[in-house]
């Protein structure tokens, strides 16, 4: 085993990098579910201080229906990602996988992948958790991303929920 692969499996792995967030809805589950798959990524992600937002998407524009599925984001800030649906199960839980990062997250993540699971609180409310993994680029990477990710992703997270929250609870 290489010195790289020894930090790497000791250090990269072993300590994740998993912002996440949640919100409960006063929606059903169905509904709920239904309109976060749904949403425009446009409409749900949005610049949020220093994070940009999604201006433009080619490909599978909404909603997330099936695995396999495949976008391309533009966002505010002229950089680009790929999306695609890795697991989808109704009105339970999908999951994405996000690679080919440009601009300033292409030295740092590798890939990242999102998950959104779905719990009914009762027949007339709904939890979502919203959780992401980043996987870093490279070693001397994971500290520049811890920041990045600790600091200002769960707010970029909680903004983007309330933007769902607010459409189910609109319906």
């Amino acid at each position: 085993m290489s010195v790289r692969e020894f930090y790497k499996s000791r250090w990269i792995d072993a300590m994740p990098i998993k912002p996440s967030a949640a919100v409960t809805i006063n929606a059903p589950l169905a509904a709920a579910f239904e309109t976060a798959a749904g949403i425009d990524a446009r409409a749900l992600i949005q610049k949020h201080g220093a994070l940009p937002g999604i201006i433009h998407v080619d490909g599978q524009d909404a909603p997330w229906s099936a695995v396999g599925q495949k976008r391309r984001h533009t966002l505010s800030d002229k950089s680009c990602v790929e999306e695609e649906l890795v697991v989808f199960v109704k009105d339970e839980y999908f999951a994405y996988r996000v690679h080919n990062f440009t601009g300033a997250f292409g030295p740092l993540v590798r890939e990242a992948k999102g998950e959104w699971r779905f719990t009914a609180v009762d027949p007339r409310r709904t939890r979502i958790d919203w959780t992401y993994s980043f996987e870093p680029r490279e070693l001397i990477a994971k500290p520049v991303l811890w920041f990045i990710v600790k600091c200002l992703w769960p707010g970029y997270l909680k903004a983007a929920l309330a933007r769902v929250k607010e459409k189910a609870e609109q319906n």
